[in-house]
């Protein structure tokens, strides 16, 4: 290979394999889009060059299904979460297209396999440490939140991990197939560490498959054995000194319940009533569906009573999830590649016997777990699952099918100015969305590097005006609109102050227009009762402003919709009660919240209520240490929403249920 062309498969490998690092990286997909538009920019343009375009079995499908993902993103009534939820899902159709349309890809994946298997290596390696040094839960968890997830990661690497053990590729290098054989235990022993009931499962399902494709490679009853014999070697030492054995687990049955039956396992049926709620979005919205990532918007109004255990931001099935999502033929798109995926398999296994037969029956099994897998947990809101199957799928029809070459016109009769114009344009409409997420981040969220870095030359620059700037551009930007928001509540708040120079007029000016950027922010977040919250709270701290009878019925409306949206929200019945006080009727207020505690879905909600009853009770007189229990409860919520393990100190919520008991013991002393 000449040196430019080593040079290019470099560069694409670094670029593949910072794309899937992008997809682990938690503070939002928007660089995955960016990054995913950039791949299929270099696609296209690769294949107007070659005046042809590659299209493989599942190629029309996954073009179908990108459009589809499109579509429902620009229809969706959250624009701002299903565009970003956009990027992690066209993951998979984006990087098949533009991967089964390189026409170097085969080196490309030598290589990248090889970083595969060693990330593979160390990603199992942390899980097995956080298991032996009991971090977090003491699961294996890897950089994941969820020991399912992680499992079905361990399965996706597990496959192709085998392929390269087993192959003859490396069969006259003893020390490499030690490596490959210790990686394969390592990987092995993460999965089973994790005692992931759905990914163990479905590993048992698909073992034999890759077994007798290995036969059928290497006519050795021995190789296969030796497989066998590190996976029984690895469970056997997750269960003896990782203490993490499936078998533990098998079932959690409550006390009333009969053994054995999978309905009546805890974990099982609080996913049965989940998949009930979750069916009746989808038959409520059939065509275009709620949009991406809105399912923890949606759910509240439509969670079962019996259901009070899980957190109701994911389905925990992919398959029930996506239909309420996108609607019917996002569903129907699915199954369409499981059952290409499928075909293709059984065109692997037909040709296993040859090297390429062998390595694409390993890469479909990878896939093939993923896809098995998202049935009875969330698998696909990972953007790096949907990018590595994507490539997989992609490397594997390379290896077994034909193309079909697709004759693509090179608009010789349009001007070449005109042809950059309009592929400028269709870039820039597409990505926009992405990089101002990516703007916003950096020079709004968390520390501010972006602004701090342009206030060294430009000091006047503030996050009012940027987030203005990007507003303007944006409406929907979520990140913007919130610094908008605060800064708006902060500057009225000083305003409020008696020295404040601010003129009446420009505060009930600003007053108004931050109630209608509140109102515009809950239409497109599906009424967030959170938001909803906020906005009461400043109805009532400002009701002189807009007159009281008009502030509060407002206000009593917006909690009216949020409690319709989602009855068993803590926060709305808090604010409700607040409200009632406001308007002079704190003994209804006390109803109100003595009502809440007893409808409230969690204990942690349950000693929100009380603590506002508390406070309540002993006013005018303010108690500190109830503020205090409330910051520690807030801590618990935001820890939770940020998508890292919730870990609490040890009799966390025995100790504060002790607090506001002694409170209240004092409290009824008082009196």
């Amino acid at each position: 290979m000449p040196i430019n062309s080593k040079f290019a498969t470099s560069i694409q490998l670094l670029f593949l394999t910072c794309l899937i690092l992008s997809g682990f990286w938690y503070i939002g997909s928007a660089l995955t889009g960016v990054l995913l538009i950039i791949a299929a920019v270099f696609g296209c343009v690769g294949a107007f060059n070659r005046h042809t375009f590659q299209s493989y079995s599942l190629s029309k499908l996954m073009l179908i299904y990108l459009v589809w993902l499109y579509v429902v993103a620009l229809s969706s009534s959250v624009p701002n979460t299903s565009m970003m939820t956009l990027a992690v899902l066209a993951g998979l159709p984006v990087m098949y297209l533009v991967a089964s349309n390189t026409p170097n890809f085969a080196e490309i994946w030598k290589s990248l396999r090889v970083v595969i298997f060693v990330t593979a290596v160390g990603l199992a390696l942390w899980a097995i440490w956080q298991v032996e040094n009991h971090i977090g839960y003491g699961w294996a968890v890897g950089p994941l939140v969820d020991r399912n997830a992680f499992a079905a990661l361990m399965n996706l690497l597990w496959f192709p991990a085998a392929y390269l053990f087993i192959s003859n590729e490396f069969a006259s290098k003893r020390w490499v197939l030690l490596l490959l054989g210790g990686g394969l235990f390592i990987i092995n022993m993460a999965l089973f560490a994790t005692s992931s009931r759905g990914g163990i499962v479905t590993w048992l399902l698909l073992l034999p498959f890759i077994l007798w494709a290995s036969y059928l490679y290497t006519k050795s009853k021995q190789l296969i054995a030796i497989v066998l014999g590190i996976a029984l070697f690895a469970y056997f030492c997750s269960a003896q000194f990782l203490h993490s054995n499936v078998a533990d687990r098998t079932f959690q049955i409550g006390p009333s319940t009969q053994a054995g039956q999978l309905s009546k396992d805890v974990s099982t049926n609080v996913r049965l009533l989940i998949w009930q709620s979750t069916i009746k979005i989808a038959l409520n919205h059939p065509f275009t569906g709620t949009g991406w990532g809105t399912f923890e918007a949606y759910y509240p109004t439509y969670r079962s009573p019996l259901e009070n255990s899980s957190s109701g931001v994911v389905a925990h099935n992919d398959y029930v999830q996506l239909p309420a999502e996108g609607g019917i033929p996002a569903l129907l798109l699915q199954l369409s590649i499981v059952l290409g995926l499928l075909l293709q398999l059984r065109k692997s296994l037909k040709r296993a016997s040859e090297d390429a037969g062998f390595e694409s029956t390993a890469l479909l099994l990878g896939c093939l777990a993923i896809f098995i897998h998202a049935a009875v947990n969330f698998i696909f809101v990972f953007a790096f699952m949907n990018i590595m199957v994507g490539l997989y799928l992609a490397r594997a029809v390379q290896l077994i099918d034909t193309p079909q070459s697709v004759k693509i016109s090179s608009f010789e009769q349009i001007r070449p100015s005109v042809k950059r114009l309009l592929a400028g344009f269709i870039i820039l409409m597409v990505s926009t969305p992405f990089a101002l997420h990516l703007f916003a981040q950096a020079f709004l969220a968390g520390s501010q590097p972006g602004l701090k870095a342009i206030n060294l030359v430009a000091p006047k620059v503030t996050v009012y005006s940027i987030a203005n700037f990007i507003t303007t551009i944006r409406p929907q930007e979520g990140i913007a609109q919130e610094a908008m928001l605060q800064t708006a509540e902060q500057f009225l708040a000083v305003s409020a102050n008696n020295n404040s120079p601010v003129t009446d007029d420009f505060k009930h000016e600003l007053l108004n227009e931050t109630i209608e950027r509140y109102e515009s922010a809950r239409a497109r977040s599906a009424n967030n009762p959170n938001m909803g919250v906020r906005e009461v709270k400043m109805l009532i701290a400002y009701h002189d402003m807009l007159g009281g009878d008009i502030a509060y019925t407002k206000a009593q409306q917006i909690l009216s919709s949020s409690l319709k949206t989602d009855p068993y929200h803590a926060q709305s019945m808090i604010m409700l009660a607040r409200l009632q006080v406001a308007e002079g009727q704190r003994s209804e207020a006390i109803r109100t919240l003595q009502y809440a505690e007893n409808h409230v879905r969690t204990q942690r909600d349950q000693q929100l209520i009380v603590v506002e009853t508390l406070r309540q009770l002993a006013a005018p007189k303010k108690i500190a240490e109830l503020d205090d229990i409330e910051k520690q409860l807030g801590l618990v919520h935001s820890d939770s929403e940020t998508g890292r393990p919730l870990i609490l100190p040890p009799n966390f919520n025995e100790n504060i249920n002790a607090k506001l008991k002694a409170i209240a013991g004092q409290l009824k002393q008082a009196q």
